[in-house]
């Protein structure tokens, strides 16, 4: 505490009251809402000032007050509450239905004393500082009728002051069929408080986090907001909170959860890195005081702009969004994944400042959208893709330098073929059908309804309602005698087959609960209510369902997959490519290397070096006798060929596959770097930096 800052008192809760003649509480707009409830906190403390009138005890602790002082002129000073609010507005509020009873028995001193000492401010030089108590501005309306006496004119009565004041006034009453309200108002003094003033040279805004760190954890938007408004006065606090968070607001919600989400992808667009979510507040203080030259309105306006986008693209209502992005707006929020929610606020940006056309931004979702359904219904796990995101962008803005003609094919080659040798690939077409043909994918159902929804809307010009519809089993998964003996095969084999993709349809849920685990025929004759359906048309022309079946139509369906949701293929022209070679030790060998994603292609024709010392390492025996047997390489009798061309993939992200490559053709352990030449006859080594 600083050395003009009061000691903390110990003093009855009117006396301090009286004592801050010429102050206003001022409960400030960063605070949380009031939250006490009728039959809970507020119960409990009428509860304790009943136990003093009773006797019980003679005094009781009510808690702690911690306010910042801040002088406004000669006459008047304005405190704000930093801990404490919920009790100091409740006690206004017992306050003002004391008032009620002075009213009703005409005690009209009573009244003017109350009023003229504790209530209000009668020689405050603004009418803003006449009341003593300025609550939070959600609650200012309310608060305002309750002081003026015209509670019964409050039309919002769901408001927690509101049903507090009633059940206050009501408690009131009750005491004061025993007690008078001077004895009431004596016993109100009893419950005393310990306040601690703070002055501006106090750090309040770290005072503030230290004593939520022992009570109920403020979320890191509460700390945000706290931290952007608490250091200015309360009609800045009252301006900014109404101007910008509330319009924060607007788009977003007032959801906690909500709202820390987005500063997370927020700061992730600012710094380029995804922050930990136990950390988006250090790091947005972080980055605040990294920008300290730029004014608070416009970083204000910043984080308004890109609630905007967030909104735009998670929640406004689609008929509002230009056409050409409905689609694939629609498509994306049916993923259900927030994960690129930086990329797509930063295309967004581009988009708005007209730095790409609407027609790049469809294009892009959709490749995004590619790229997750893909994964997703291949099931491929997603804790390398959070943090992938906005380095990606960095990586866009960076390579197109404000040039944004290529921006699609640059999205493609960051976003696909930089991954396609680490965990965030995504599976080209073979891949896929590896993937899929015998894969259980019932179990990933939202990709796979997205799927099915998309196959029977592409190319339809009616409108097609498949609202009512599930995903339902062709052979049940529950088997019986009857499809075992149909199909002839055990259970086992039953099971790999039951949830493959050639297996599953879209079905209304009556027909659903009438197929059951019914023969073939009785489904067949159930589906037909669904012949318009393109994805049963094939179907009801089958007269009996068996494996075979199931695998044509998983084919099918593989397919269809791939046209629909396409594997963005990056445009050659855009990778960056050196071709390479290696003359020594008796064999040639060329290639290209790929410096976007470490991978290097060995060429047809290319010679492997046989190795005396070759049991020394079985790890490339055993990689040598795998292209082999794969048709990659052949034995001419004196060396080893590459028969067709061959892509090594990096062994580990981040690095390349140069020495892989190296030691596969050279055998024994080797230094890409050193081994590989350029055209010119200089190793890569000595281009590394260019590279």
């Amino acid at each position: 505490m600083s050395a003009n800052a009061q000691p903390p008192l110990r003093t009855g809760l009117l006396d301090f009251l009286r004592n801050s003649s010429g102050s206003q509480f001022v409960i400030p707009v960063y605070q949380r809402n009031y939250t006490w409830s009728a039959g809970k906190e507020v119960k409990q403390y009428l509860d304790d000032l009943k136990s003093v009138l009773l006797g019980e005890y003679n005094n009781h602790f009510l808690g702690i007050i911690i306010y910042l002082d801040t002088p406004i002129d000669f006459t008047s000073r304005e405190f704000s509450v930093i801990d404490g609010q919920q009790r100091l507005t409740t006690t206004f509020l017992i306050l003002y239905a004391i008032r009620e009873i002075m009213k009703q028995e005409n005690a009209v001193d009573a009244i003017q004393s109350l009023d003229g000492q504790i209530l209000t401010n009668p020689f405050a030089t603004h009418e803003t500082l006449k009341y003593k108590l300025k609550p939070l501005v959600s609650d200012d309306s309310v608060y305002k009728y309750i002081v003026n006496d015209k509670a019964g004119d409050i039309e919002d009565t769901d408001s927690l002051v509101y049903k507090n004041f009633k059940y206050i006034v009501n408690y009131v009453k009750t005491l004061n069929e025993k007690f008078t309200y001077n004895e009431i108002l004596l016993a109100l003094n009893k419950l005393y408080v310990v306040c601690i003033p703070l002055s501006k040279e106090d750090n309040a805004q770290k005072i503030f986090e230290s004593i939520n760190s022992t009570g109920v954890k403020l979320t890191a938007s509460d700390l945000i907001r706290n931290f952007l408004l608490m250091d200015l006065n309360s009609e800045l606090q009252d301006l900014y909170y109404t101007k910008y968070w509330m319009e924060l607001e607007k788009y977003l919600g007032s959801d906690s959860k909500k709202l820390e989400s987005f500063f997370r992808f927020y700061l992730s667009i600012k710094n380029k890195v995804l922050p930990n979510k136990n950390a988006v507040y250090r790091e947005f203080v972080h980055w605040y005081k990294k920008n300290q030259d730029v004014e608070r309105e416009a970083i204000f306006d910043d984080i308004i702009k890109y609630s905007r986008y967030y909104y735009e693209i998670y929640y406004k209502d689609l008929a509002a969004i230009e056409k050409a992005l409905r689609g694939p707006i629609k498509e994306y929020r049916r993923i259900l994944s927030d994960m690129p929610a930086p990329l797509m606020m930063g295309l967004w940006d581009l988009y708005e400042k007209g730095k790409i056309s609407i027609a790049q931004t469809s294009e892009m979702i959709y490749i995004i959208n590619s790229y997750l359904i893909r994964r997703a219904l291949c099931d491929l796990n997603t804790s390398y893709l959070t943090k992938m995101f906005p380095p990606l962008l960095k990586d866009i803005e960076e390579e197109c330098a404000g040039d944004y003609k290529n921006v699609v094919e640059v999205l493609k080659k960051n976003l696909v073929f930089k991954n396609s040798n680490n965990g965030m690939y995504v599976p080209n077409d073979k891949q896929l059908r590896d993937i899929l043909l015998h894969a259980n994918v019932y179990k990933i159902k939202t990709p796979l309804r997205i799927f099915f929804d998309k196959l029977e809307h592409h190319d339809n010009p009616a409108p097609v309602h498949l609202e009512d519809l599930n995903i339902e089993h062709l052979m049940p998964q529950t088997p019986t005698p009857e499809w075992y003996e149909a199909l002839g095969v055990d259970e086992e084999e039953y099971q790999r087959n039951v949830s493959r993709l050639g297996n599953l349809t879209l079905a209304s849920k009556v027909d659903n609960s009438r197929m059951q685990n019914k023969v073939w025929t009785y489904k067949n004759e159930i589906l037909s209510n669904t012949s318009h359906l393109k994805i049963n048309q094939d179907i009801l022309k089958k007269e009996k369902w068996d494996i075979h079946a199931i695998h044509e139509r998983t084919e099918f369906l593989i397919q269809a997959f791939n046209k629909l949701f396409s594997y963005p293929q990056t445009n050659s022209k855009i990778i960056k490519t050196t071709p390479i070679y290696i003359d020594a030790n008796g064999v040639s060998a060329s290639g290209m290397f790929y410096a976007d994603n470490g991978a290097v292609e060995i060429y047809e024709g290319s010679e492997l070096a046989l190795f005396k010392n070759a049991d020394n390492y079985p790890e490339i025996n055993e990689e040598r006798q795998s292209l082999i047997d794969d048709g990659i390489i052949y034995d001419d009798g004196e060396k080893l060929v590459f028969k067709r061309s061959h892509i090594v993939n990096p062994k580990i992200d981040g690095f390349s596959a140069l020495s892989s490559s190296a030691s596969l053709i050279l055998h024994g352990s080797r230094n890409g770097w050193d081994c590989w030449k350029t055209s010119d006859g200089v190793s890569l080594r000595e281009k590394k930096e260019i590279l």
